[in-house]
């Protein structure tokens, strides 16, 4: 066994595995210093929680020590013989300490940076401050004034060059070799399962259902989003985004005039009454396009056209439903910082974006300080897209995936069949009622997706299809059939708002739906048993995901300040209560009453009367000096656009 192992200490990639060990204590070292001098921005975090995060920082630091080490790996680990020469093993050590003292100066960097940031440092502060002609000055001002932080990270540079384990000490300089046809074999099956492990420490894991790492990822770690930046290191923060742009800065408005154009901030005034304590649930429907629907369309096919929501179409007749309802984004990412934070996609999904770590006020979080119990339901894995972080940084205070649920209705590639689920969610929904406490509940159906399958006991059921979308929007809407059946006789379902959305479009088949609005045409509408709203279908009111959470805190007259893009699509008195924004690939969309402009680079490109001109086949540009209200909703644009990125660079996205 000795032998063994003093033939195991002279391995370069032995080596290499314990100065990544030191790195690792460095990164953790760092993390706790990090938080010591930055506590004033945290609270509310206890030793448990920092112990939790800490714990799930180590797969951060070991990402950004993966990006960085990259070469060292790949050198320590090929199977050749050189490694185990002087000049070879100087070249490694140079190489792994340049690297790693960078990285463990920017890390040292943001114990100072955070102050002002509110966040990790990204590839932005490369833009952010280009055009600095002071920043020896800058530089020098944060020595002098964090001279603690400083002196850290030199004894932790100190620290990995007196640490640093060296191979050639341990007796690797050798001549005697086993038989080339031992060696290379051998080495080569160690340098591919080095790769295998340097690719899953690279993504965070190596299951097949899970997404790499995102910025993002680390909120499901904390209780706040600003939390993110103790779970995460800045080497991973500034390497995962060097390949995204910046939003431009827009100057379409001086700042003191901005608010008075376009203002996110909601219920600025508060107002009078109680907050009615309504309980709402909120079913996000998987690509359910709006063209999919009886309802929406009675007119298609000279009248006959039957669509594929047989039940949701019966609802909808007894529901306050809108004629124009619109997604904010093109993804799943997309749909709930729009629908619970009033942050539709601008460019760029949010949750994916830079700025992924900003601070959201989010909707659960709000009825939560409220005293409502808030969980979100999710048939996949609970890595699934990120959702699971993103849903603990906007305040829902459970998590029920197919981690909770069990695999035993698994559809075998995403996630549980929406039948079984749904009846799981009702079983849950009638226990959280028991506590006697308001409750906001938000499912995800999950079925309506690729690989189109729906259970061996349907398949002779849901037939009808003219591409295979349908036949999982006929089942998806089936199991929505079974959840009311289920809970519609309990004592709670009169006092509940069931909201629903799809979460974005799906495959097209109808040509009348193939164009820039179609894209985005969905199913909201909102469903109040006990008659908190009217019946009726609304043709003259536009909404948009972002406009649930203002409804919903309109109708539960919730009179605290609050921050959306969206509006109250119920108050009589919203000043824009017929806008709705969204953005596809760089071009931006405004519709106002029955206009809709294009603005692209800062110009406008395209206007439609989309109500008479469905498919968007006639552009208007020419005639625009006809149309009276185009200035307004130009200005109204730019002031959207330009709140969305100052405010997203300046980390304001809340009413605070």
């Amino acid at each position: 066994m000795k032998t063994l192992f003093e033939r195991l200490k002279r391995q370069p990639g032995f080596a290499m595995v314990v100065n990544m060990l030191v790195l690792m204590a460095v990164y953790m070292l760092s993390r706790w210093v990090f938080y010591y001098m930055n506590s004033g921005s945290f609270p509310d975090v206890k030793l448990a929680d920092m112990m939790r995060m800490s714990w799930g920082g180590m797969r951060f630091d070991l990402s950004a020590l993966c990006y960085l080490n990259l070469l060292c790996i790949v050198l320590q680990f090929l199977p050749v013989k050189k490694r185990d020469t002087v000049a070879y093993q100087r070249v490694v050590k140079g190489i792994f300490l340049v690297v790693n003292i960078l990285g463990i100066a920017v890390n040292c960097a943001d114990i100072v940076y955070f102050e002002f940031g509110g966040r990790r440092t990204t590839a932005t502060i490369f833009s952010e401050f280009g055009g600095e002609g002071n920043l020896g000055k800058i530089f020098l001002n944060s020595i002098t004034g964090y001279w603690q932080v400083w002196l850290f990270g030199i004894l932790m540079i100190l620290a990995i060059i007196w640490l640093y384990y060296n191979p050639l000490k341990h007796g690797a300089l050798r001549r005697h070799y086993p038989a080339s046809r031992v060696y290379y074999p051998v080495h080569t099956v160690i340098f591919l399962l080095a790769v295998l492990l340097t690719i899953g420490g690279l993504r965070g894991g190596l299951g097949l259902k899970m997404h790499p790492m995102r910025q993002d990822s680390a909120e499901m770690y904390c209780n706040k989003p600003v939390e993110a930046a103790i779970v995460l290191n800045t080497p991973f923060t500034l390497l995962t985004t060097m390949h995204k742009s910046d939003y431009k800065d827009p100057h379409f408005f001086e700042p003191e005039e901005l608010d008075a154009i376009f203002n996110p901030v909601k219920n600025a005034d508060g107002g009078e009454g109680e907050m009615r304590r309504l309980n709402v649930v909120v079913f996000l429907l998987e690509s359910f396009s709006r063209e999919y629907t009886g309802f929406f369309n009675k007119e298609l096919d000279g009248g006959q056209y039957q669509g594929y929501t047989p039940f949701l179409d019966s609802l909808m007749t007894q529901s306050y439903c809108f004629e124009y309802g619109f997604a904010n984004g093109i993804r799943s990412v997309d749909c709930m910082p729009a629908a619970f934070a009033g942050v539709p996609r601008y460019i760029n999904p949010f949750c994916y974006y830079l700025y992924s770590n900003n601070t959201l006020q989010g909707l659960p979080q709000m009825l939560r300080d409220e005293g409502y119990t808030t969980a979100f339901y999710h048939g996949a894995p609970n890595t699934t897209l990120g959702f699971k972080a993103f849903t603990n940084s906007i305040g829902f205070e459970q998590y029920y995936g197919m981690d909770e649920y069990g695999d035993k209705d698994f559809d075998g590639t995403w996630a549980v069949f929406d039948e079984p689920y749904l009846q799981y969610f009702a079983e849950q929904t009638d226990k959280i009622a028991q506590t006697g406490k308001p409750f906001f509940l938000t499912v995800f159906t999950a079925s309506s997706h690729e690989p189109y399958r729906v259970p061996d006991k349907y398949k002779n059921t849901f037939t009808r299809s003219e591409i295979p979308m349908h036949k999982v929007i006929s089942y998806a809407d089936h199991a929505i059939r079974q959840y009311f059946n289920k809970v519609k006789d309990k004592e709670w379902f009169n006092n509940t708002i069931f909201v629903f959305s799809a979460d974005h479009t799906g495959p097209n088949c109808r040509e009348d739906y193939n164009n820039e609005m179609g894209k985005f045409l969905i199913p909201i509408f909102f469903y109040t048993p006990g008659g908190q709203l009217p019946v009726r279908c609304d043709s003259t009111r536009l909404v948009q995901q972002s406009d649930i959470m203002p409804s919903l805190l309109g109708l539960l007259n919730y009179r605290k300040p609050y921050f959306s893009f969206g509006k109250d699509v119920f108050s009589q008195d919203s000043t824009y209560v017929n806008y709705v924004f969204n953005d596809w690939n760089g071009t931006s969309m405004y519709y106002l009453d029955s206009l809709m402009i294009e603005y692209h680079d800062n110009q406008l490109t395209g206007i439609y009367d989309f109500r008479r001109d469905f498919s968007l086949k006639h552009n208007l540009l020419e005639r625009r000096d006809q149309f009276k209200q185009l200035p307004f909703m130009q200005r109204q644009l730019e002031a959207i656009i330009q709140q969305y990125v100052t405010r997203m660079k300046e980390n304001r996205l809340t009413a605070e």
